[in-house]
């Protein structure tokens, strides 16, 4: 009897991830950008930053082709010319007009260069930011060295109990901006974040969250962290979301310690019952894929935290060598 109960337990995790399967499959058939719709604004401004960073990209080596990079001018001409026509036009857009116009100044002798400098006096928009390219040092690189990185990363602990004092607009607000230098699939930046203070919010939202009994009533801010779905079109890229948004999430963690935030990881492995009804009680936009959540919080004067001790170097690291 005991081993038909295992079995059971067995086949019911495969059923499960199966539901699960389904749910994912069913949610990049509607919500990414499979399809092509250049006329939305949002899929084509993630096909834009894929376009123009692969002019960045042309731009900054150092030994570059000339005659490099005229195909994807093209293709981002034409973006650019479909946000014209249907009066859409977004933040990569006008990063990519930026990145376009730097791009030809490259090659002013050219006749491509030429055919798009005529095209593109017909758009009616531009960017006031920096793009394309610019210089850096190593003086530049090494400020951002730690000279005892181990204090820094080693300090980070998961809270679960906090002052009462809530963490201020501000202060978030910063901690996003500093972990929007993650690096994203071709620079699409497909991360949304959702922040409440508010307790009805917070409950409704921790409410389908399990992993944080005991506490959860008592987390002064909670955050949402979510990926956009419609950034991305291949159907290799099925996950790229997900790896774009968790790279996001440990960046915004480290930046709330940096700021000196606790934090306290809450995972969103739901099923899809679960994600339903969280969708059907906080206002999260169906193409964003949750990735996770967070308990955010200044620390006391003394808390208790667990050690969590870490594996073994030497069972985490493999050095690769010449293949026989």
């Amino acid at each position: 009897m005991i081993q038909i109960f295992s079995n059971l337990r067995r086949y019911g995790r495969l059923i499960k991830a199966l539901d699960g399967y389904i749910y994912d499959f069913k949610r990049y058939h509607k919500q990414s950008s499979w399809k092509g719709d250049l006329k939305n604004k949002n899929p084509r401004n993630y096909h834009s930053v894929k376009i123009y960073h692969a002019l960045e990209k042309s731009l900054s080596f150092k030994n570059r082709k000339k005659d490099s990079g005229w195909d994807n001018a093209f293709l981002l001409l034409n973006l650019l010319k479909k946000a014209e026509e249907n009066n859409n036009v977004g933040y990569h857009d006008r990063a990519g007009l930026s990145t376009l116009i730097r791009f030809i100044e490259e090659n002013p002798h050219s006749a491509n260069a030429e055919r798009i400098k005529q095209e593109i006096k017909n758009l009616n928009f531009f960017s006031a930011d920096e793009h394309g390219i610019k210089t850096f040092t190593s003086n530049d690189f090494l400020k951002g060295k730690l000279k005892n990185p181990e204090n820094f990363f080693l300090s980070r602990f998961s809270l679960r109990e906090f002052k009462p004092e809530l963490v201020s607009e501000n202060l978030i607000e910063r901690a996003v901006k500093l972990a929007m230098k993650t690096p994203s699939a071709c620079n699409r930046q497909a991360w949304h974040i959702y922040h409440t203070a508010d307790q009805n919010v917070k409950n409704r939202a921790l409410k389908f969250q399990t992993g944080n009994r005991g506490f959860g009533e008592n987390i002064p801010n909670l955050v949402i962290i979510t990926a956009d779905q419609q950034a991305f079109m291949p159907g290799q890229e099925r996950y790229q979301h997900w790896i774009d948004g968790g790279m996001f999430a440990m960046s915004f963690i480290y930046s709330l310690h940096s700021l000196g935030i606790a934090s306290c990881c809450l995972n969103w492995s739901q099923s899809p019952k679960m994600d339903k009804l969280l969708r059907a009680n906080v206002n999260i936009q169906p193409n964003h894929s949750v990735i996770m959540m967070l308990a955010i919080g200044f620390p006391d004067e003394e808390n208790n935290v667990c050690l969590s001790a870490r594996r073994p170097l030497n069972e985490i690291f493999t050095n690769l060598t010449t293949i026989n």
